[in-house]
């Protein structure tokens, strides 16, 4: 999970610029099979929002982004006593940046080990704080995901199309592994190498891992860095009950969203606050591991899919448009600029 410094300070522009073009075509590519049958009704449907409540759909993002912000924060602390929480702030913003022109979100963590070591903490503290502030966001996840499972179960309006239905099932039970292997590791260090070392020898069997020896060490650091920090969470409750909360808080503004973008541009929907995220909860679930920069095109589809039972099919795409666009392009607008400002400075 955890990637070398070095990868981040040997990144060159080039291959941001080239992610960041492929997350354009992408984009472009899905407007237009967005828009091609109701482009008129988009627009209308923009020029008459109501803008006072769109921009609460901005603050409710804003809140949800300092919770996020927070969590880290209260993670660092432990090991940086001076670290000062705008700092924390900057680097989340660098964070969504580097999560959305990335697959599989794959750049934010070596970014924040990067920044980490550059605001004077320690590498292997740095790693820590990283993988703590993941499982939390896991936790959390979880503990909203598996709540929201039963209460769609429930209330019987999981049953949608098919294959957005698997999309969730499969994110779901991957999180769950992952849930699992972390609190296994947290125990018993031994143990965990030993199934680790096992299943990489299995792989390497079936010609899934080349360098055999090369992912055994690389993973037997994983697993250390896991255990440590585990043990770090067990010590400072405090700090683990608090970076949970923030996460919890984050992810429910976050996944309240599409309920007021609703509301801004006046759509016809059945949706109330509970139905809103646990829908949320299923797409994120679903598009989890889709190894596209901001699993672009999975998180449209799983937002059609599961939306659409609640939304008019008239308003839909607006409010598909407007809740990416608050919840992926913005952020990740306002990082690249604060990331080429600071590489100006750095230069």
């Amino acid at each position: 999970m955890i990637k070398c410094v070095t990868e981040v300070r040997n990144l060159k522009n080039f291959n941001i610029k080239k992610n960041s073009i492929i997350v354009l075509l992408i984009t472009i590519l899905l407007l237009f099979l967005v828009l091609k049958d109701n482009f008129l009704e988009v627009i209308e449907d923009v020029k008459n929002t109501n803008y006072l409540l769109f921009f609460m759909v901005i603050l409710i993002f804003i809140f949800s982004y300092i919770f996020d912000s927070l969590s880290f924060y209260v993670v660092v602390k432990q090991y940086k006593k001076d670290y000062k929480v705008s700092k924390a702030f900057r680097l989340n913003i660098l964070t969504h940046f580097f999560n959305g022109i990335t697959p599989l979100a794959s750049g934010g963590q070596p970014m924040q080990l990067y920044v980490l070591h550059k605001d004077k903490v320690k590498l292997s503290d740095a790693s820590s704080c990283v993988i703590q502030f993941y499982v939390l966001y896991q936790i959390a996840l979880m503990i909203i995901g598996t709540i929201c499972l039963i209460y769609g179960i429930f209330f019987h309006f999981i049953e949608t199309r098919v294959f957005a239905l698997h999309m969730f099932i499969i994110g779901f039970i991957i999180n769950v592994f992952i849930l699992l292997f972390l609190i296994f590791v947290s125990f018993n260090r031994k143990f965990n190498k030993s199934v680790v070392r096992f299943i990489i020898k299995v792989l390497s069997k079936l010609h899934f891992v080349k360098n055999k020896n090369e992912t055994i060490e690389k993973w037997d650091k994983n697993c250390e860095s896991f255990y440590e920090s585990a043990q770090e969470m067990k010590k400072n409750k405090k700090t683990f009950i608090m970076g949970v909360v923030f996460q919890l808080l984050q992810i429910l503004f976050k996944f309240s969203i599409p309920l007021f973008v609703v509301y801004a541009i006046g759509a016809k929907s059945s949706l109330n606050i509970f139905s809103t995220l646990a829908i949320s909860s299923f797409i994120t679930i679903c598009s989890c591991y889709i190894p596209i920069p901001g699993a672009t095109g999975g998180v449209e589809y799983g937002f059609v899919s599961f939306f659409g039972k609640f939304i008019h099919e008239n308003n839909i795409r607006t409010v598909l448009i407007l809740w990416r666009f608050v919840t992926y392009f913005l952020p990740v607008i306002v990082g690249g600029i604060i990331f080429n400002i600071q590489s100006k400075e750095d230069n």
